[in-house]
């Protein structure tokens, strides 16, 4: 097995996806590129920001400002002239989306990439142009031939630079500029020319050039590097991820990040947050060379949005979640236009191939008066939306008496079910609803739709007496907290819909995090156990508990009764405590690919080639393929942990067409194995997204 890795950060008000990664290798540190940085035009056409880097960065015609979380810095250059055109140069491939609000005229769409800007004779013949290297920002001073390169001057305000002994500039913790690199061209050769900076007593800089051909044009390259980690509320989290036909990966999750602070002589977009975070969605497509970042989009209102899952059918992305705005965009025929309580669950679609804000063709909140928490969603053969979840509202829409299986709220929180449909109209697309629960606590973590629409919910109970149905594996609970299943046909009304309910369970506590249908109609679930009695199958790759909170994976046949019920379950984990969060089937091997964290330094690892496991710190995130059809050990293909001296974990996978595991989730580590640019975007002790790839 090969292993490829990245870390990723998403911004709440622009898309900060920072994620070096590169050709597949048998070891991701030796060869690592990068996910490119780009830059972007503002909305008000007047300068341009980078996306991408350290900083965040707005260049406009008379310089750039440099600003980390509490911290700006603002490059200018003395008696120079506004720039006579700032140019987008060398467009990219990728766009991004801005559907920030109700507002569809407020939104934002196909915002160009450019791999950089060009400001034109701020002296007479010196260009500026900016660009990216790695996660640090470059900026070149091209003089024409002839032009006087002692005119140039540069300026920062907010630092007092410091020339140090290598030659770089100094300004504080944050800031450093690199020792200047000038060259010129002849014949395809690049020819060094000296220089040097200068500090003016005034604090300016200027740059000293040494002898050079004067016929031919003359660059100097500084470099601005920013070293290390300062406070700021900035977190970024991926729940979700899914692969799609042709060949890409999408992730969705969560993104914080306040405006940095906002100098004088600039016209921010902005300097209001819509939320303390909103929803993100990103596309990540495999290149020759490594990755690229080829879609981005934020979908939030005033307060706060998270995408908690994701799935793809009808070649659209589909995505729930939950909100606490009451002016989240909408799309297509909602049935549910308004914020009913607290917090609501939504669900949409998001079409790339569509235009603008077309893109976004549906969009409806869901929920009652008080929290309803999206937790998965699936799409049909009819392409209805089939969103599952928990709330503490004791009445919900569509959830009604003779149509559903459990008109309202039975215990304090209960799971949902509901099923839009997005062809009908707004007052008849909410197509079926209902509560799932009994006395107790009762969460809906999974659900998945078979050939025939019918949908399947997996979860975690405390309720003794949660709905059975059918010729149930397991009529009570065996501990204070099981696993349950059920079967429902939202097409009959009330209990003639309900299909099968069983408890699933040992003598701890159980608890069902993901779960996957496959093409024979068997349900797979993973999640964490404490039960040392799972019933585990002959042949199963790890037969017992290894101590505390074990991952495990279990294959469940709900036409079946008795043991042929369970045709497959299997522990994996070590001493300590190990969860998993994400499952996929894998389309080319039949295998099933699992994704947590452990805490167990004896972890199982294997089959991963030239790749030296971390050693488990906080936590490390970990992923492991596991082939039914194998017996005892075989059974484990590969498995591998992956991390840094932080807290990290994988909260989901996706499995591509070529059989790639895409693991995506969140680290505070500043130091995973990336290659030489680190890869945190994050102060420390703050999450960032991260995904790693196995082949």
């Amino acid at each position: 097995m090969r292993i490829l890795s990245s870390v990723l950060a998403a911004a709440s008000l622009w898309p900060a996806l920072m994620s070096p990664l590169g050709a597949v290798t048998s070891d991701p540190r030796k060869a690592l590129g990068q996910i490119p940085a780009w830059f972007e035009p503002a909305a008000e056409g007047k300068r341009f920001t980078s996306k991408g880097i350290r900083v965040s960065v707005a260049i406009d015609p008379t310089g750039a400002a440099l600003s980390a979380p509490g911290r700006t810095m603002r490059l200018s250059f003395p008696g120079s002239r506004p720039a006579a055109a700032l140019d987008g140069v060398e467009r990219q491939e990728g766009t991004t989306q801005y559907l920030i609000g109700r507002s569809r005229t407020a939104w934002r769409s196909n915002v160009a990439h450019f791999e950089r800007v060009a400001a034109r004779s701020i002296y007479p013949g010196v260009d500026v142009v900016y660009y990216n290297t790695g996660r640090n920002l470059e900026y070149d001073l091209v003089v024409a031939p002839g032009a006087d390169p002692a005119a140039i001057r540069l300026r920062f305000a907010g630092a007092a630079p410091r020339l140090q002994a290598d030659g770089s500039l100094r300004f504080d913790s944050e800031f450093v500029q690199q020792a200047p690199v000038s060259y010129q061209e002849r014949g395809g050769q690049r020819i060094a020319v000296a220089s040097r900076y200068q500090v003016t007593r005034s604090g300016d800089v200027r740059v000293m050039v040494g002898k050079y051909d004067r016929t031919l044009p003359l660059v100097i390259d500084p470099t601005i590097v920013f070293a290390g980690y300062a406070g700021g509320d900035r977190q970024d989290v991926v729940n979700a991820a899914v692969a799609t036909p042709d060949g890409s990966y999408w992730i969705g999750g969560s993104a914080t990040s306040p405006y940095p602070y906002i100098p004088e002589n600039t016209d921010p977009l902005s300097k209001d947050q819509k939320g303390l975070k909103d929803a993100f969605l990103a596309r990540i497509t495999p290149t020759e060379n490594g990755w690229r970042l080829t879609h981005y989009t934020f979908i939030g209102g005033a307060a706060d949005e998270e995408i908690t899952a994701m799935t793809w059918g009808a070649n659209r992305v589909v995505a729930a979640g939950t909100t606490t705005s009451a002016d989240l965009p909408l799309g297509g025929y909602s049935p549910q236009q308004n914020l009913a309580g607290e917090s609501d669950a939504f669900v949409l679609m998001y079409d790339v191939t569509e235009a603008g804000t077309n893109t976004l063709t549906y969009c409806s909140y869901y929920g009652g008066l008080l929290k309803e928490t999206a937790q998965a969603v699936a799409i049909d053969s009819k392409a209805r939306l089939v969103l599952a979840g928990y709330t503490n509202s004791g009445e919900l829409p569509g959830a009604v008496s003779g149509a559903s299986v459990q008109p309202s709220n039975r215990g304090g929180l209960d799971g949902f079910v509901a099923r839009f449909d997005p062809s009908l109209q707004p007052e008849s697309g909410l197509t079926y609803a209902s509560f799932l629960g009994g006395n107790s606590t009762d969460l809906i973590t999974g659900v998945a739709v078979d050939a025939t629409d019918k949908i399947y919910l997996s979860g975690t109970t405390m309720s003794w007496d949660f709905p059975i149905a059918g010729a149930a594996y397991q009529t009570g609970l065996n501990s204070f907290g099981d696993l349950f299943v059920a079967k429902i046909d939202a097409d009959q009304a009330g209990f003639d819909g309900f299909l099968y309910s069983s408890f699933f369970g040992g003598g701890d506590l159980d608890s069902a995090q993901a779960s996957v249908i496959d093409a024979q109609g068997r349900l797979w679930i993973t999640g964490y156990t404490s039960s040392t009695d799972l019933p585990v199958t002959t042949g199963a790759s790890q037969l017992a508990n290894a101590g505390g909170f074990d991952a495990f994976l279990v294959r469940l046949d709900l036409s079946k009764s008795g043991a042929a019920f369970v045709s497959y379950c299997t522990y994996l984990g070590g001493a300590n405590t190990d969860v998993a969060y994400g499952l996929a089937l894998d389309p080319v091997s039949g295998g099933v690919t699992v994704a947590g964290y452990t805490l167990s330094t004896d972890f199982p690892v294997k089959g991963i080639t030239d790749y030296v496991q971390p050693p488990v710190n906080q936590s490390e995130s970990f992923a492991a393929k596991i082939d039914p059809a194998k017996s005892d050990t075989a059974g484990l293909v590969w498995s591998t942990t992956f991390g840094g001296l932080g807290m990290d974990a994988a909260t989901a996978v996706t499995v591509g067409a070529d059989g790639t595991s895409f693991v995506a989730g969140m680290t505070t580590s500043a130091n995973l194995p990336v290659g030489a640019n680190p890869a945190k975007t994050s102060p420390g002790g703050y999450y960032s997204g991260f995904f790693f790839a196995v082949k």
